[in-house]
């Protein structure tokens, strides 16, 4: 399968998207699953990313089929875990999950410093780790790894 990266970060396509973890993964698209396509400004979004990267927006139901036949190298970008164990349900392989932003809420508990988890987000990176899916959260290529997993315990 051609992803090469899987993030879940609330802002999507930004500053260090674009700066730090593009020209460290040497990946050809950047996939975004999306419930509701109106929840998205795909202008903004196409605006936000360098010209050379492709950027498909798809329902979550078909982003796993649509991963598992591409032939590119795929960034997949989730605003929430709830996206991602979706896909996982649907049958996506992966191996790992990192945390970029998942910014505070009401009953939300601080992981790191933009990280901040409530009863549902605990709930589904329980799934995720059961899994055997490795979680970290790391804002940037060059800063330390904090594993989520360890936090859950």
């Amino acid at each position: 399968m051609p992803i090469i990266f899987a993030r879940v970060d609330d802002r999507l396509i930004h500053g260090q998207i674009v700066q730090a973890w593009l020209p460290e993964l040497n990946v050809d698209e950047i996939l975004i699953p999306c419930y509701k396509e109106s929840c998205l400004n795909r202008g903004l979004l196409r605006l936000s990313l360098p010209y050379e990267y492709e950027l498909t927006i798809l329902d979550p139901h078909a982003c796993a089929r649509y991963a598992a036949e591409s032939k590119r190298r795929i960034f997949l970008l989730m605003g929430s875990l709830k996206e991602f164990t979706d896909l996982i349900k649907d049958g996506l392989q992966i191996k790992s999950l990192n945390i970029g932003g998942m910014h505070f809420k009401d009953g939300a508990q601080k992981l790191d410093d933009n990280v901040f988890l409530d009863a549902n987000d605990k709930q589904f990176l329980k799934l995720i780790r059961d899994l055997g899916i490795q979680i970290e959260t790391r804002a940037v290529p060059t800063s330390a790894s904090v594993s989520v997993s360890e936090a859950l315990q």
